[in-house]
């Protein structure tokens, strides 16, 4: 039996403030709105479980606070591995393809970009009383900040997951560890006009430190880079795609 979840009331009085029409079914969201929500999802959440925010997020154990299930699958449309995930509302299930679960990063990832959906785009649809009839989201690999396709719905989604999995005070605090500014890496020390390093190299490293001393096991390095962008504590590069070095 599926037990009450604050955070049920706490989407359902958002309804009114992002209403949907059919002409206009995903609303501009503000990336402070965005974070906003993904940030009171977290302390509702670790409040009710009675924990501190802390890294690595237990976004599996989100969705299933928010009353979805998860299931792996790797039959019908998951035979395609361009398609990650999805969600169906009427179910109240989050989908993952079954091959990423030897991608620990990106399947994190996918998990929370559903998670984005749940809060930021379910609601849109429930207030229409369409739920029953719905199918929705279907996360391809070239949607979001990894291809061209950049749907209002997917890039809102891709923030949301960044701000959950990445909770700004707690890559501050990670970053500042070893830093004390923000790190141009396009800008050569001496050294390093004898030995020069590509500078994505230089902010994959960044990214790595950053994410061992703040424990974000669950994350990929390319998404704590593109995290760290950003924030605009690396400089010097432009958003990371998945070809480049992970």
């Amino acid at each position: 039996m599926e037990r009450p979840h604050r955070a049920d009331k706490k989407q359902k009085e958002k309804i009114g403030s992002i209403m949907a029409t059919k002409e206009k079914p995903y609303p501009y969201l503000k990336n402070s709105t965005i974070e906003k929500e993904s940030t009171n999802l977290l302390e509702t959440f670790t409040e009710d479980k009675g924990q501190k925010v802390s890294a690595p997020v237990p976004v599996f154990d989100i969705i299933e606070y928010l009353g979805y299930d998860v299931d792996f699958r790797k039959d019908g449309i998951y035979e395609d591995k361009n398609i990650l995930g999805g969600l169906q509302i009427a179910q109240k299930t989050v989908e993952i393809n079954e091959n990423l679960t030897d991608h620990e990063g990106r399947m994190h990832f996918t998990a929370a970009h559903e998670t984005g959906h749940i809060v930021l785009h379910a609601p849109l649809y429930i207030d229409q009383e369409k739920t029953g009839q719905l199918e929705i989201d279907m996360c391809r690999s070239d949607a979001g900040f990894d291809g061209e396709k950049k749907e209002p719905e997917e890039w809102q989604a891709d923030k949301f997951a960044a701000y959950l999995l990445m909770p700004t005070a707690l890559v501050k605090k990670a970053f500042f560890k070893n830093y004390k500014r923000p790190v141009n890496v396009r800008r050569k020390s001496i050294l390093q006009l004898f030995f020069p390093k590509p500078a994505f190299v230089k902010g994959y490293r960044i990214a790595e430190q950053v994410m061992r001393d703040g424990k974000f096991d669950n994350v990929s390095k390319m998404a704590m880079l593109n995290r760290l962008i950003g924030m605009r504590l690396v400089k010097g590069l432009s958003y990371q795609k998945s070809n480049a070095t992970q």
